[in-house]
């Protein structure tokens, strides 16, 4: 794995953490209706699956 690879699942993984933070804030701290609630939470969930994708990218197969 070359350095901007190597650099960018660094990069993935620390939005990953900060999007699982951002989730259980929005769902259990923010005192929001429940509409921007649920807008927010879905918006999470979306940062999350991009992360994995990104990460599922990155590791996945190799052209030799």
């Amino acid at each position: 794995m070359d350095r901007r690879t190597k650099t960018k699942v660094v990069i993935t993984i620390i939005c990953l953490l900060l999007s699982i933070f951002a989730l259980y804030t929005f769902i259990f701290v923010a005192e929001v209706s429940s509409g921007w609630r649920i807008a927010l939470v879905v918006i999470a969930i979306f940062w999350i699956i991009s992360g994995m994708s990104n990460l599922i990218e990155y590791f996945g197969k190799r052209k030799k």
